[in-house]
């Protein structure tokens, strides 16, 4: 059995054709780039997504015929909290909002004094990022497109309707709502009620690694793939990222570097006591959750960094740079919020900062500080997972855990050993192997990992003391120079 995997991410989308063992037979990728705007917005056009997805279903089935090769079967993970309104014919109605836009501060800051009832009822606090919020922007702002929309739609609800003509969403991206009940899975009547979200507006939920329907002759004839073939929707991006790298069972954590960085720890259940501190979501694997935190500018920031500072450099050229700088930058500082602040205290106000800067201070200086402050605040996110879970193995992947420099200031500021397994594509291949659970192929998720997600060559870091104690120090001042800043 092949599994065509679908990874859509922020900038761009992926396609993989899979082997049931886990081996990568072909593959394409499509870049896009959301669309970052004043005050916060941050939007793109639904069909860059739809005209990706069919080139992409269509380049990697002729080549599967060239080969001789067959598709059995459709596997999509996706960015999780980006929101479509699509009208009675399942047309978008505006462009999508961006699960990075920020229009919705003043509505989170609206709904604070609510927060004890909603982290009870969905394991969140009400924060920007989540869905839910968006779709109450669009009522109070845009009356007109709330009247007119059908469904709010998630990136994979519209994606999997166009494949299938059917319209669903899993728990995954159901928990990343602000509106599913975390504790039964259903769209909660108290929340429904406190974001004034009629619930016929939303999909119906189904768990994720469910079969949500089959390939349309019409998709079969625009692409070449096989009329009939199931579509499975796998969990959100995150959840298959953390599936890929070995989170199968409670104790495992990973930490995803890609355009933010998410921290995510599995649970048999949701925690008693829920403070709001760390995020509960649904996991990819049925019956299990997971804890999450973030730090919502990651890549970004550093890409923002290189594209102002370190035009037309390589990676290769960018570690050696990064490596050339004793830890602790010279004393430079990042507070790396340049998307805002998530959990705990989701401050959309906070703001990149960097400090101690002198005239001897150089760029370099100032890169390997911000790599530094994304790892302090991932490191402040691992702390507050302990209190919940005991954590014994950290995993890591995503976009700059390709950066050796990178790995090695992630193992130092968090004082524990690291692996990094294979490739950087830790996502599709947990959206494989919940897909070959669904088709049958494995009892178990964690039975797909023994056999698909061990593959290629495990790296370990362990960490320097003498740079776990200066990185201790030095966190210790940047969270106190971002509550002198940003938190009255």
């Amino acid at each position: 059995m092949n599994i065509l995997v679908l990874d859509v991410g922020t900038s761009s989308m992926r396609g993989i054709l899979f082997s049931e063992k886990g081996a990568e037979l072909l593959s394409k990728r499509r870049p896009y780039q959301p669309d970052y705007m004043e005050g916060g917005f941050v939007e793109q056009d639904p069909h860059e997504w739809e005209a990706a997805m069919y080139e992409i279903l269509r380049t990697i089935s002729d080549e599967a015929k060239e080969q001789n090769i067959q598709i059995d079967a459709i596997s999509i993970t996706s960015q999780r909290s980006s929101m479509i309104p699509v009208d009675q014919d399942v047309r978008p109605l505006c462009r999508a909002i961006m699960w990075q836009d920020k229009r919705t501060a003043g509505i989170c800051e609206r709904l604070e004094t609510e927060n004890e009832r909603i982290v009870r009822l969905c394991g969140a606090r009400v924060n920007p990022v989540f869905s839910g919020v968006k779709m109450a922007w669009i009522r109070e702002e845009r009356p007109d497109v709330y009247e007119k929309t059908y469904k709010f739609l998630v990136v994979l609800d519209y994606l999997i309707y166009l494949l299938t003509g059917n319209l669903c969403t899993d728990y995954t991206y159901g928990s990343r709502s602000l509106l599913m009940n975390i504790h039964t899975c259903e769209w909660d009547e108290e929340l429904l009620a406190l974001f004034e979200v009629e619930k016929d507006k939303l999909c119906p939920l189904v768990e994720p690694g469910e079969i949500c329907g089959n390939l349309s002759k019409h998709v079969a004839d625009k692409t070449g793939c096989p009329q009939g073939i199931p579509v499975i929707t796998a969990g959100g991006d995150q959840q298959c990222g953390a599936v890929g790298q070995g989170v199968v069972r409670e104790g495992i954590l990973s930490v995803t570097a890609g355009t933010g960085g998410f921290l995510l720890a599995a649970t048999d259940k949701v925690p008693k006591g829920l403070k709001g501190d760390v995020i509960c979501n649904h996991s990819a694997i049925k019956n299990q959750y997971i804890l999450e935190s973030s730090v919502l500018a990651c890549s970004s920031a550093f890409d923002w960094f290189c594209r102002n500072f370190y035009e037309n450099y390589t990676y290769e050229e960018l570690n050696g740079i990064i490596e050339k700088v004793p830890a602790g930058a010279n004393s430079v500082l990042c507070v790396p919020y340049f998307q805002g602040h998530a959990a705990p205290d989701w401050n959309s106000r906070a703001r990149g900062v960097f400090s101690d800067i002198t005239l001897y201070t150089k760029k370099e200086d100032m890169l390997r500080a911000l790599l530094e402050g994304i790892c302090y605040e991932i490191a402040n996110g691992i702390d507050v997972m302990k209190s919940y879970v005991e954590i014994q193995k950290v995993l890591v992947n995503g976009g700059l855990a390709g950066s050796e420099a990178f790995n090695a200031i992630q193992c130092d500021v968090y004082g524990m050993e690291l692996a990094r397994r294979g490739k950087t594509d830790a996502t599709a291949r947990g959206a494989l192997m919940v897909a070959l659970c669904a088709c049958g192929s494995f009892k178990t998720v964690a039975d797909a990992f023994e056999t698909v997600g061990k593959q290629g060559e495990v790296r370990r870091y362990h960490p320097n003391p003498e740079h776990t104690k200066k990185y201790r120090e030095y966190r210790a001042k940047m969270n106190e120079l971002y509550r002198s800043v940003y938190v009255e």
